[in-house]
């Protein structure tokens, strides 16, 4: 069992906590090292550690949840010879959690909002809705089980000191496989959601043209002509050319999804991403003459584009579909031309996003020595099955194989 560590550095000059402990039959087990905040690990060798993870996972995109400053983050890694070969991030809520990050939102009379007394402890992402164990590239498989053994065990025993819920929320399938073997009998797996990934091949429109019949592309090809016929063209800009015209724009739509910003609220967002992610970001503008009628931003990692943020110019967006080529056919055309594979959508208007070529992953929740017993287990679990119902309507892929091994293990 891994022991608690001091504070100093984790042999690379990170700051954190160790801690060394002996596994079974006297062979080594990993060693944990505790970061209290991702600015104490080495950015590439962090992002040594995420490179096959998300955008979510790494190294600027966590620094990015961190001055948020609504939480407290310690960061779980497993180091095996002097390597860091699996990562947990873990944030740690007293009072307001994000909306769609509350247990006691997603699991609506099973979870409790979060207090000083009963925190909340998140592992993985709070910003992104895609979390990961993260495993480092090329590491063997019992090297990879021990060292999520060893994140996992902490990350139980830390929920279970602070006294309130510990969770992981939107896992993909990968993560929820290497954390099955680990889990007991009072852990909790849930379908909680799924993203939308676009494939895309290297000739661009014309793969993805050979991705629907005839008929269908027809409708495709008209949206584009759409596009073209309201006199919008489409201009790639940085955030730091661009971020003072995309807060009112993209106030608009969440507005109208009933979130409560302001232009001036939503521009201080973007301002702020400028100074971290303007070399990792693009801004797909749709422009008539020299004025920003729409948008669709664009992070990166690896060979893929994650979609973020989307703003409109409500006069002109129906008329003209601007959501439509911004997001699939003008995003296309760009990921094929700079070698990315795939266009991460995210979650939510998944008929929409389908329909388009795209297919859904599950993402998962795992609730630790979750307090649900009897009716209230009844309707997390009808909740779910109502949820995998609707995915599997749209994409019958949803029903994964990892799916059929949660459901082999009675959840």
């Amino acid at each position: 069992m891994t022991t608690a560590g001091t504070a100093g550095t984790d042999g690379a000059g990170n700051g954190g906590t160790r801690g060394t402990g002996d596994g079974v039959n006297g062979s080594q087990r990993p060693e944990l090292v505790e970061l209290t905040s991702i600015r104490d690990a080495e950015a590439d060798r962090w992002n040594a550690l995420a490179g096959d993870a998300a955008l979510y996972s790494t190294h600027r995109w966590l620094l990015y949840g961190e001055e948020l400053a609504d939480a407290g983050s310690r960061h779980l890694v497993a180091a095996s010879g002097g390597s860091y070969t699996v990562g947990l991030p873990t944030h740690r809520f007293t009072g307001k959690v994000p909306h769609f990050y509350d247990p006691a939102v997603l699991f609506p009379g099973a979870a409790e909002p979060a207090t000083p007394e009963r925190p909340l402890l998140l592992g993985g992402t709070r910003l992104g809705y895609t979390s990961e164990v993260i495993v480092a590239p090329g590491t063997a498989g019992p090297v990879a089980a021990a060292g999520v053994r060893t994140v996992l065990d902490r990350f139980r025993a830390l929920g279970a000191d602070g006294g309130g819920l510990a969770a992981l929320l939107y896992l993909t399938d990968e993560s929820v496989e290497r954390l099955l073997p680990h889990l007991g009998p009072r852990d909790q797996v849930v379908m909680m959601d799924a993203t939308a990934v676009l494939p895309v091949d290297p000739d661009g429109l014309e793969g993805y043209r050979r991705r629907f019949t005839s008929h269908q592309f027809t409708s495709i090809r008209r949206e584009m002509r759409r596009y073209t016929d309201a006199g919008c063209r489409t201009e790639v800009k940085r955030l730091s050319e661009c971020h003072h015209l995309l807060g009112p724009l993209s106030a608009q739509v969440l507005i109208r999804y009933g979130h409560p910003v302001t232009d001036a609220s939503e521009s201080e967002r973007f301002a702020q991403q400028a100074g971290l992610f303007d070399d990792n970001c693009r801004i797909l503008g749709a422009y008539q003459g020299d004025r920003m009628v729409g948008f669709t931003q664009y992070f990166f990692w690896g060979d893929t584009m994650y979609a973020r943020s989307h703003g409109l110019d409500d006069s002109i967006a129906r008329e003209a579909k601007l959501y439509f080529n911004l997001t699939y056919y003008e995003a296309v055309k760009y990921a094929a031309d700079h070698g990315y594979h795939r266009v991460d959508l995210s979650c939510d208007a998944f008929q929409a996003k389908v329909s388009r070529a795209a297919r859904l992953q599950p993402l998962w929740g795992v609730v630790l020595d979750a307090p649900w017993t009897g009716p209230v287990l009844e309707r997390v679990r009808a909740e779910e099955k109502a949820r995998r119902e609707e995915f599997a309507s749209h994409d019958p892929g949803i029903e994964s194989r990892v799916a059929q091994l949660v459901d082999a293990r009675g959840r």
